[in-house]
């Protein structure tokens, strides 16, 4: 019978431990007000709270979510629209500092804030207490402070309870703000979120199985048995761990290890079906989600980014979902922080603060017509990131886009031949247009019995704009772009493309580059500024600054070492060291060019936006589209331009200071 038991098998199970939840316990030791209530029955739930917000993804992005939903736009004083500028400390600016409370509110359902005072007594700085490094008292009118609970319980620092007006003693202060929250003894609120926290576990838990599957599948569940007869417990237990260490994966090990009686059989392993198990995961997976959801007062996955199925996901829904979430969360919350802001901020009188509400989730958008009959030209333009016109306050649908004087005559010869015989051209009656010296002129409007009329700039009209613009030999060309253009609007694009090569020069005079070659420099700016630049524009861009005076340089095909000239390094020259866009006036010089555009190319200037926007505004009409020249169809309403000529960009370096021209 001895030996039968000898010779039984015998088995030892491993980690198959059950599961306890942190519970939000209230350790009261003491009914002295001068000692602490622990958190928790480890005082570390707090830290329990963080882990969960840290480790769930789910959890952390509802979580930050309703934080860019709670803030909206910004706190304001209540009844105005301008953001509260409020510097509360050095380190953090007012948008910054309300981040953080409202961020510890979702975690905690509390925040903390240090109030420092001056020796008069009044509040000079707030600091942003981390809401889990802080305990308090039975009647939370003394908190304690320390920076790790964990490690250091012993060490830390008390507050007594913040309270209006001036603060007599001049020590520091805690502001402590909760809302109610029911709970045993009411000392410490309970999270919002607080039923889906064994959810949010289970989520946690599931993430761990699933990184275990990808790093050793051998850890999903396991039978090991030794046929090597019965160890003494000291074998066994050193087997054991040294098979637990070796083999089982993060956070798994879960596997049986047997001994069995000696055969002269290998050692045998046997996997626990790991596929049964990913499908009831998958399966706990749906409802965790739902647990979470559900707690988090989550009306629609769809506004924390969460796509299930059967949602579409369109604005619509979006937008209804967003309204029901406002008013069931957003603004009760909001009601409880403006109530702690405004009270913690009372003693500065900045008034009773209030968060500014966003509005609508999608921008209303209008369609192009209905823009035309609602929009002013400012309007548009406001919208493309374009400066306003004088004139512009006016429906694009009232904009005639042609030039004051009156068109021409019959049988003038127009500045360009079009496919065919044009019109014949009949004199037309303009309305006349506003002769005040103040107000903007207004664009000549044409009667209805008009046909196809022409229209162009005289010499009057250079008059007007002779002296806009810089002289070219003032500038030295780095590039310059073969691009047709059109409109104003063109404008913002093609500045863009010449972006890069600006950034590239000031980069060259801003660094000194020492002992360098090509290919070195070009992995510093790739590196430094994001951009590609090829061996030949780099090159160019390197000869054009030193070509401008800009620079100085050695032999380009060695190691090239650049250096900023000493005229360039002047404070007051700091506009010859800028590469900029401007634009030239281009295009065929003969006996057939009007007045204006033969004088305006013999000018021979380059214009900034600016300039040509002044040229549009004397004009009234954009004089990019329609440059010297113009035909009207009053039967359509519609405008074209006449004119051989072009605006061309170009980028350049100043070579000589504004105000010394080489024309002066």
């Amino acid at each position: 019978m001895t030996k039968k038991t000898e010779a039984a098998s015998e088995r030892d199970l491993i980690k198959f431990n059950s599961h306890v939840t942190e519970l939000p316990i209230e350790v009261i030791n003491s009914t002295s007000t001068d000692r602490f209530v622990p958190y928790g029955l480890n005082n570390l739930y707090p830290n329990f709270l963080l882990k969960l917000y840290n480790e769930s993804p789910l959890h952390k992005g509802i979580i930050n979510s309703k934080i860019d939903y709670i803030i909206g736009d910004g706190v304001t004083v209540k009844g105005g629209d301008t953001p509260v500028t409020l510097k509360p400390n050095a380190k953090d600016s007012f948008p910054e500092f309300v981040s953080k409370l409202v961020n510890d509110y979702l975690i905690f359902n509390y925040y903390a804030v240090e109030v420092v005072y001056n020796k008069l007594g009044n509040p000079i700085q707030y600091n942003h207490v981390p809401a889990h490094k802080i305990r308090c008292n039975r009647d939370r009118s003394k908190f304690w402070y320390s920076n790790d609970w964990f490690r250091e319980p012993n060490i830390n620092v008390s507050y007594d309870y913040w309270k209006p007006g001036v603060n007599a003693d001049g020590t520091n202060k805690l502001f402590f703000f909760t809302s109610y929250s029911p709970s045993v003894n009411n000392i410490y609120p309970i999270p919002d979120y607080s039923g889906a926290i064994k959810s949010l576990e289970t989520d946690i838990a599931i993430r761990d199985f699933q990184i275990n599957n990808i790093e050793n599948q051998f850890s999903v569940s396991s039978i090991i048995t030794f046929f090597g007869g019965m160890p003494n417990d000291e074998v066994k237990r050193e087997t054991v761990r040294k098979i637990t260490n070796a083999y089982t994966g993060a956070n798994g090990g879960k596997m049986i290890i047997g001994f069995e009686g000696k055969d002269g059989t290998a050692p045998d392993v046997k996997n626990i079906a790991p596929s049964e198990w990913e499908k009831a995961y998958i399966e706990v997976k749906k409802d965790v989600l739902q647990d979470i959801l559900t707690a988090h007062s989550a009306v629609s996955p769809l506004l924390f980014g969460i796509k299930t199925e059967g949602q579409l996901g369109g604005a619509t829904e979006l937008e209804t979902a967003y309204e029901i979430f406002k008013n069931l969360f957003v603004k009760n919350r909001r009601n409880e922080l403006e109530s702690g802001l405004s009270k913690l901020f009372a003693d500065l009188g900045l008034g009773e603060l209030e968060f500014k509400d966003k509005g609508s989730l999608f921008s209303a958008t209008l369609s192009d017509v209905m823009k035309m009959k609602t929009y002013t030209v400012n309007e548009i333009r406001a919208e493309a990131g374009l400066p306003p016109l004088l004139n512009g306050d006016r429906l694009i649908d009232e904009v005639k886009p042609v030039p004051t004087q009156e068109p021409t005559t019959v049988g003038q010869i127009p500045d360009n031949d079009i496919a065919g015989s044009p019109v014949q051209a009949t004199p037309v009656k303009p309305v006349p247009a506003n002769t005040s010296s103040t107000a903007p002129a207004k664009p000549t409007a044409f009667t209805s019995d008009s046909t196809l009329t022409f229209g162009h700039l005289t010499d009057d009209d250079f008059e007007k704009v002779k002296h806009i613009g810089s002289a070219k030999q003032d500038f030295r060309v780095f590039k310059k772009l073969d691009y047709h253009i059109e409109r104003f609007s063109d404008l913002k694009g093609i500045e863009l493309q010449f972006d890069d090569e600006k950034d590239i020069a000031d980069y060259l005079i801003k660094n000194g580059i020492k002992n360098m070659t090509i290919v070195q420099i070009k992995a510093a700016i790739r590196k430094d500024l994001g951009i590609a630049v090829t061996a030949a524009d780099l090159k160019r861009v390197i000869q054009g600054l030193e070509d401008s005076g800009v620079i100085n340089k050695s032999d380009l095909d060695k190691g090239i070492t650049i250096k900023p000239t000493e005229k360039a390094m002047q404070p007051a020259l700091e506009n010859i060291r800028r590469v900029e866009v401007r634009y030239s006036y281009d295009g065929v010089q003969d006996d057939r060019n009007r007045p204006f555009c033969a004088k305006l190319l013999a000018n021979d200037k380059y214009y900034s936006r600016e300039d040509i926007q002044q040229m549009s505004s004397l004009f009234g009409y954009d004089v990019f589209a329609y440059r010297g020249g113009f035909y009207h169809n009053p039967n359509t309403n519609t405008t074209t331009p006449y004119c051989r000529h072009r605006w061309n960009a170009v980028s350049v370096v100043r070579i000589t200071p504004e105000g010394e021209s080489n024309n002066d």
